[in-house]
């Protein structure tokens, strides 16, 4: 871990891979808080590094202080979820992998309202001198790890992230530094795709949406970017084309991001936002009907094709999908999507009151 300033985060960090790591390494970066101190008391060995504005130099200089055979890194608002002690000895008794992602599950409190987002980032890996990280900000390892040929295997292991649900005043301080040092990185370097994809990204995540659309167009017209942030630069372009009101370039978007990631709920998500945009209902309800098929009616999640997926809840899908096919004169289907959905969530109360027109409607048709 590298840290600075996070005794409000670091314990519950810590306690969460208690009995789980057989040790920590902790970079201060200059706390003046008792960060350092905590996490000394619960055991970790803490190097103390002066800040040069450069994440994967404090990252890396963590690295060269372990002495495990596998690298687990966790910031300090994240916690490894319970119970996946036993997945994650798997994980590192697979011969043949160097790396595995796992799914880090944000809950963002956003300008236009709260999402929650699962990202597979490759945050298990062995401990190879080859593998460093790289750029200023937004660190990467797996860059290095596929260029010396090493595997990157994925898991259904969680960590959670706190640090978006903090509010949007904490998130606006945080954007704005970030913003600062992609914009020196991007001085330096004018065709850096990935410094260009998260000011991008940042933009869109604070409804700049002209600045998002500009600068992530940029980023994909570059070859830095791997087919999954491809993928969800279209989702987030989507996204911008929708907010700003031209839903046949949000679907154009959509189907862009498709041909690269076909298994994700996000594009599909946002193309369903196109098609009411339109009116065109019975497309919506194929967008709907495919996520249902690939991420719900199945025994267990698929793998993830995109860097950043929406995580939605089923009763939400049946609920939409029940709407839509009320608007296409589908008393019968839309009468069994409510129902559906009412049985996975049963005090949503809008679903109780589209249940209850729907079997009103059944019944009067079925009267007449």
């Amino acid at each position: 871990m590298i840290v600075r300033d996070e005794s409000k985060f670091i314990t519950g960090c810590l306690d969460s891979v208690r009995g789980v790591v057989d040790e920590v390494v902790i970079v201060d970066t200059g706390s003046t808080d008792d960060t350092a101190a905590i996490a000394a008391a619960r055991g970790a060995h803490v190097v103390r590094l002066a800040w040069q504005n450069d994440f994967s130099a404090a990252r890396n200089e963590s690295l060269r202080h372990c002495t495990s055979e596998w690298v687990l890194f966790l910031d300090a608002d994240e916690r490894l979820a319970p119970g996946q002690e036993e997945a994650l000895r798997r994980c590192c008794a697979e011969e043949t992998a160097s790396a595995h992602t796992l799914l880090v599950r944000s809950r963002s409190t956003l300008p236009t309202g709260i999402s929650v987002q699962v990202m597979p980032y490759a945050r298990l890996f062995r401990n190879d001198p080859r593998f460093r990280f790289e750029g200023t900000i937004h660190e990467q390892i797996s860059p290095s790890i596929e260029r010396a040929g090493g595997k990157i295997r994925p898991s259904g292991i969680i960590i959670e992230h706190l640090g978006y649900g903090q509010g949007v005043d904490a998130l606006q301080r945080k954007a704005e530094r970030n913003l600062a040092l992609l914009h020196e990185r991007l001085r330096k370097n004018p065709r850096d795709a990935y410094a260009c994809y998260h000011i991008g990204s940042t933009s869109s995540m604070f409804q700049r949406y002209d600045d998002a659309k500009k600068y992530l167009r940029r980023a994909l017209k570059e070859n830095g970017l791997p087919k999954p942030v491809r993928a969800i630069a279209w989702n987030l372009i989507a996204e911008a084309e929708l907010r700003t009101g031209d839903p046949g370039a949000a679907g154009e978007c959509c189907r862009a991001s498709l041909a690269l990631a076909p298994v994700q709920v996000t594009a599909r998500w946002y193309l369903v936002g196109a098609r009411l945009q339109m009116k065109d209902y019975a497309g919506a309800v194929l967008a709907l009907r495919e996520i249902l098929e690939i991420f719900f009616e199945v025994p267990s999640p698929p793998v993830l094709d995109v860097a950043v997926d929406l995580q939605m809840d089923e009763w939400k899908v049946r609920q939409i999908m029940g709407q839509c096919l009320w608007k296409t004169g589908d008393i019968s289907g839309a009468l069994s999507c409510f129902a559906h959905a009412l049985r996975l969530n049963p005090d949503e109360a809008e679903i109780r009151s589209n249940y209850a027109t729907a079997l009103k409607a059944a019944g009067a048709a079925s009267v007449a």
